[in-house]
């Protein structure tokens, strides 16, 4: 499947352009049919970044997501989640997650833990495979396309999916605010 000048193929058919645990993710994807429907892409990493991505690869900036993981604490709790807005858009992990997540502080995670837990490469966090217990908030901007594309967990890649598919990841919900104009 092409978009704009990227081929997209079946990730099960391409497991070099992804980290193991996304492969594995999609290996164990209990529809076949949707398993053939998470699609990879190999990029030149120089464009990783989604504005870059779009511009050189003539993509409707309308379909790419950004990731990023935020760490939540409260008292001596703390959690992880993945926040998931438009190229675009800033994060605001003000208000709206301190509430959602029943936080005081919302900050960006420490980059070697989160390297360390996804087994992802930095530029390239994505929310498939990510671990089971951190959630993946959305902001209902989301629900305004139908495929998305969002990084591929090494900066050599891209993947996309149906809106659909991508909100039936586990631990996925979505949440009015998370995005801000920039």
């Amino acid at each position: 499947m092409n978009i704009g000048n990227l081929q997209f193929n079946p990730i099960i058919e391409n497991p070099n352009l992804v980290p193991s645990c996304i492969y594995n993710f999609v290996n164990k994807w209990n529809n076949e049919s949707e398993k053939n429907k998470f699609l990879v892409a190999e990029i030149n990493p120089e464009f990783a970044d989604g504005n870059k991505l779009c511009d050189e690869y003539d993509i409707d900036k309308k379909i790419g997501f950004n990731c990023l993981i935020v760490e939540c604490k409260r008292n001596k709790t703390i959690k992880y989640c993945a926040l998931i807005v438009p190229i675009g858009y800033k994060y605001n992990m003000g208000s709206v997650i301190r509430k959602y997540t029943n936080s005081r502080v919302v900050s960006v995670a420490p980059l070697a833990y989160v390297l360390d837990k996804t087994e992802m490469e930095f530029g390239s966090i994505t929310p498939i495979g990510l671990p089971s217990e951190w959630k993946i908030l959305v902001d209902s901007l989301i629900k305004e396309r139908e495929n998305i594309i969002i990084g591929g967990g090494l900066v050599k890649s891209k993947i996309s999916l149906p809106t659909e598919l991508f909100l039936k990841l586990p631990n996925v919900e979505i949440v009015d605010g998370i995005a801000k104009q920039i």
